[in-house]
């Protein structure tokens, strides 16, 4: 059956706002409850906000508890790891403050927090009791579900481009001389033996790309801004456009290398059916779950008591 690669399911709030990581699959839950985070021999303060500490045995806590592959993206990243001390400090210290100022103890505010971890904890024990089998899914099932999805796999026409880029902004003195500087700069760029990375460094007003001799390196054809996809689709490698005007302003394009479009391999889409497929088995067995459930403790509802509701 055709896989749902595009559908994106919302994830409640207040979930996205406690969970900084993924948590690791609940089927392993006895394992990891069997080891205790680590924590320093003498726990430190990793980062303080007013009275607010952050111990290094919390962030141990965290990233024991955390999805693999989430706590090595985060911990080989220094500025990731930064980041992920900040947002937990705050977090941390806005708990504090709600604690301090008496929010936390208001009725509806306490019923807020138990809902919500009453919610958490069901969606871990429906996906402990829904986690599809080891050896699924199968790999004939895969094949079947790789032709049936192509669309999803195809790769579109990607070009590797450099640009010299001037936004048009400021009043129209300034409009007029960034329109002269830009022809100039794409005559001078066009000449042989031109040095158009050094062009781009010098006068290019794209940051990110400027440093790098205004390589912007490979991009969809189709994702490019579309006045400039225009002309790059007929460009041929080496050959330099523009100035070409979009509403940012003025590009002068340089087409470095191209890829035609293609689909991916069977083996390159694997780990994208192997979460799909899984991902569907799970629901299945969710509600196959729920449904013996229901089956063999039935709801019985006092209507009579639900009219007399306010």
């Amino acid at each position: 059956m055709p896989l749902d690669l595009v559908k994106k399911h919302s994830v409640g709030l207040v979930l996205s706002l406690c969970l900084l990581f993924l948590l690791p699959p609940v089927a392993n839950a006895k394992e990891d409850a069997t080891k205790k985070p680590a924590e320093t021999s003498a726990d430190k303060v990793i980062a303080s906000m007013g009275d607010v500490k952050l111990m290094a045995s919390e962030l141990n806590r965290l990233f024991a508890y955390s999805d693999p592959k989430a706590r090595n993206r985060v911990l080989t990243n220094p500025k990731l790891l930064e980041q992920t001390v900040r947002e937990e400090l705050f977090k941390k210290f806005i708990v504090q403050q709600s604690s301090n100022t008496g929010f936390s103890k208001q009725p509806q505010v306490q019923w807020a927090v138990d809902r919500a971890g009453e919610n958490v904890l069901l969606e871990l024990y429906l996906n402990s009791n829904s986690k599809p089998e080891d050896n699924f899914p199968p790999e004939t099932m895969l094949k079947e579900a790789y032709q049936q999805n192509l669309v999803h796999f195809q790769v579109p026409v990607q070009v590797h481009v450099a640009q010299i880029f001037l936004p048009t902004d400021g009043d129209e003195k300034n409009k007029k001389e960034t329109h002269i500087k830009i022809n100039d700069l794409a005559a001078k760029a066009k000449k042989a033996n031109a040095d158009f990375a050094s062009l781009a460094k010098e006068h290019s007003k794209h940051a990110e790309s400027a440093s790098a001799g205004g390589d912007m390196g490979w991009i969809p054809l189709n994702q490019l801004l579309p006045e400039v996809s225009k002309v790059a689709e007929s460009m041929k490698v080496g050959e330099i456009k523009g100035p070409i005007q979009s509403p940012q302003g003025f590009h002068v394009v340089k087409l470095l290398e191209t890829k035609p479009a293609s689909t991916r391999s069977f083996e390159e889409a694997k780990p994208v059916l192997i979460a799909g497929l899984k991902k569907q088995r799970m629901e299945v067995l969710r509600a196959q779950f729920l449904k013996n459930l229901l089956e063999k403790v039935p709801v019985v509802i006092d209507n009579e008591s639900i009219s007399k509701l306010k």
